[in-house]
């Protein structure tokens, strides 16, 4: 299988580790492509060496960087107030994703013939360009939400995207929310297909039918169990046992707009303000890195709310205890998973998100933690009913919701957490994988809680005219 994504191992991010897991415990051969740098890489299998296919002009790649981060990104998460467009930035973005295809099909041309699976929204026109070049056939996930409505000047371009992920013979979102938006979209304003709603199929006028899936992401259960029985050392570098003596609320994201971050520290000076009782005995751990440097929105956005976390500490902090506890370097899985087991509360509170990982992976790691979650992170519509949900992001909403998370016994805290761990253990990722045609090497089960298990020539680059 040739598997195409953005972004390659060894990167930030809960779904680039999630595919590095897939392509180390996957049987059938495959063909993992990726960027690196300016390079277009591939690596055959999880023992052979990476070969460097290429090298893509940089301008290429920082017009295709904006338009898929200052066009796309807001518009999918319904958020146009931040979307800038740039027909430059339009134009190199279909030039790397036809880079990716056309160099993928002349390796095609000398081996043997595989399926390909495309990784999210960067590469969405890829199944079109592959399968226009005779590929066999291609299936597509798309990891971020679909919107509801599109404003009309920017229909044409998100058109575009829908042309090029009907190429395929399968695209995936993760909750039936973004099926339908995506096929309501097409029956809109893509009149040359017909859709079936009752099916979740689309047809073109050349008979050609794609199947449109919710299937959402599941995690490498095995792996964050045994993380979570394994104790880090790396937790006393950051000092992490100093603060978590206290009960902590712990939050782990991208300093991006759409993670909800600013609405969540303005909740945080609102619980302090009408709970006094609780000043010096509880911490809120905001795990938080910037993300998109260079990028006017994400820079001010993280601007805003590190002076907003600022303000809060110099106001609230007393006799060495400070509110908020902002970590703002990488952490590895093991100090997540630390942080996950101990942490009281887990806030999610995302304004809009198309999963949220992280929400999974505490479920997976905590005994008696509560989750509290947005209902409009992807992931709430599989945890509904053992979370405790946002239904908006007012102050007074998140610190309602932090107060009575606070207030259960830890028999219902219990409950709640086992009701939880039951459904994402049984949405695992080689399920998830086996849906777009790939197997895993085992099938992952819930270890007994005595056993710790370990894991342990360039070409010149094809640009289309």
């Amino acid at each position: 299988m040739n598997i195409l994504s953005y972004r390659g191992p060894s990167t930030p991010g809960g779904v680039s580790a999630t595919l590095s897991r897939v392509i180390e415990q996957s049987t059938n051969g495959q063909q993992w492509w990726y960027l690196h740098g300016s390079g277009l890489r591939k690596k055959a299998g999880k023992l052979i060496s990476t070969e460097e296919v290429c090298q893509i002009p940089f301008k290429i790649i920082e017009g295709h960087y904006r338009y898929c981060n200052e066009f796309l990104w807001p518009l999918m998460h319904e958020l146009p107030q931040f979307a800038t467009f740039n027909e430059t930035d339009r134009a190199m973005y279909k030039q790397l994703n036809m880079s990716y295809a056309l160099n993928v099909l002349e390796v095609e041309q000398r081996g043997p013939k595989r399926n390909a699976f495309v990784n999210d929204y960067q590469l969405a026109l890829c199944p079109q360009y592959l399968t226009n070049g005779a590929h066999a056939a291609v299936n597509l996930f798309w990891h971020i939400p679909w919107p509801k409505t599109v404003h009309e000047n920017f229909v044409p371009y998100i058109a575009e995207v829908a042309q090029g992920l009907l190429a395929s013979a399968k695209v995936g979102f993760h909750i039936q929310e973004y099926v339908l938006n995506f096929l309501l979209f097409v029956d809109r304003h893509l009149p040359e297909y017909r859709v079936n709603f009752a099916n979740n199929e689309v047809t073109d006028s050349n008979g050609n039918t794609v199947s449109v899936v919710h299937q959402p992401l599941g995690l490498d259960s095995d792996f964050w169990l045994c993380k979570s029985r394994e104790e880090s050392s790396i937790c006393l570098d950051l000092n992490i046992k100093g603060f978590a003596k206290k009960p902590f609320v712990l939050s782990v994201d991208r300093a991006d707009y759409t993670k909800g971050i600013f609405q969540r520290l303005q909740a945080i000076e609102y619980f302090f303000l009408h709970n006094p009782d609780k000043i010096g005995k509880i911490t809120f751990l905001q795990v938080c890195q910037k993300t998109r440097a260079g990028l006017t929105a994400y820079d001010e956005y993280w601007d805003r709310c590190r002076f907003l976390c600022e303000s809060i500490n110099q106001r609230w902090t007393a006799e060495g205890w400070q509110p908020i506890v902002w970590i703002d370097t990488p952490v590895s899985p093991n100090v997540l998973a630390w942080l996950y087991k101990r942490a009281e509360i887990m806030l999610v509170s995302p304004v809009y998100d198309g999963l949220n990982l992280t929400a999974k992976e505490f479920t997976l790691c905590s005994k008696s933690g509560v989750l509290i979650l947005s209902a409009r992170a992807g992931a709430w519509n599989e945890l509904q009913e053992n979370v405790l949900t946002l239904r908006n992001l007012r102050p007074e909403t998140i610190s309602e919701q932090i107060s009575y998370a606070l207030s259960m016994s830890k028999e219902a805290r219990t409950k709640r957490m086992s009701a939880l761990k039951e459904i994402v253990l049984a949405n695992t990722l080689a399920k998830w994988w086996h849906g777009f045609g790939g197997t895993l090497k085992h099938t992952e089960k819930v270890v007994p809680l005595s056993v710790k298990i370990h894991h342990s020539t360039k070409r010149d680059l094809w640009l289309a005219k």
